[in-house]
């Protein structure tokens, strides 16, 4: 499979397994709008360059999202033709951090897993205390839970939700969603007084075991490229980048 091809492949797994409560589809390009939360779900993401003027459709993309009442964002991957980057550039939109889509292989060895003094729950649905925990961890916006709860509800591939609690205390949890083979991993997130012990591998381990289990034979994650206590816990688990994206915002 060529670079372009695994970045179109992966690119139509994080669309499936994180969507968006509306979506504009405009000759090759996918205006998503989920109220604000989650950058993937409300931003302009490229599947194609398509065949209309890039002017008219960045016109067209900025009235949608404010009519949203939402800043205009795009999402630009290896995907994304030239000319959009240069039509985004000519109309002043800043650059923002960028992210890394990351794969490896689910080798059995690198997901073993060992007990701990932890409770563990994997649960094909996000439970209500689950939801709620996650929630206060992260801190969530409180005008941001109902719709990140109406997005968990809208994946339509099995999912895997994760979970470790220390007694009735929540611990750390993450999603797993399966598709076609592969494990897209979402919401690895330890609790702030758990953090430092390890916690996030093995979320990560108890996970890819759970998706192997279930068919999946390769993982994915996207991650923040300045989040290096991540980037060093995925590279451990044999994680590498197979392309990188920015998003582009106008105020």
């Amino acid at each position: 499979m060529s670079a372009n091809d695994l970045c179109r492949l992966l690119e139509e797994l994080c669309l499936t397994a994180w969507p968006a409560l509306k979506t504009i589809h405009d000759d090759g390009w996918l205006l998503r709008f989920s109220q604000g939360h989650s950058g993937r779900s409300n931003s302009v993401t490229c599947l194609s360059a398509g065949v209309l003027p890039v002017p008219e459709k960045v016109d067209r993309a900025e009235a949608a999202y404010i009519r949203e009442g939402l800043p205009p964002r795009f999402r630009i991957t290896p995907l994304a033709p030239e000319a959009l980057t240069a039509e985004l550039d000519r109309r002043g939109y800043r650059r923002q951090e960028e992210n890394l889509v990351q794969a490896a292989d689910i080798v059995p060895a690198s997901v073993a897993v060992a007990d701990d003094d932890l409770s563990w729950r994997m649960e094909a649905a996000a439970a209500p205390d689950l939801l709620a925990s996650y929630a206060a961890a992260l801190p969530l916006p409180a005008r941001e839970a109902d719709p990140m709860r109406r997005l968990l509800d809208a994946i339509a591939v099995p999912t895997l939700y994760l979970s470790a609690w220390d007694g009735d205390r929540y611990a750390g949890s993450a999603l797993g969603v399966a598709d076609r083979g592969w494990l897209g991993v979402y919401k690895v997130l330890v609790a702030p007084e758990q953090r430092g012990r390890g916690l996030s591998r093995r979320l990560m381990a108890r996970l890819l075991a759970a998706g192997a289990d279930a068919g999946a034979t390769r993982a994915y994650l996207q991650v923040g490229g300045a989040n290096q206590p991540a980037l060093a816990t995925y590279a451990r688990m044999g994680f590498q980048t197979v392309y990188r994206y920015q998003y582009r915002q106008k105020d």
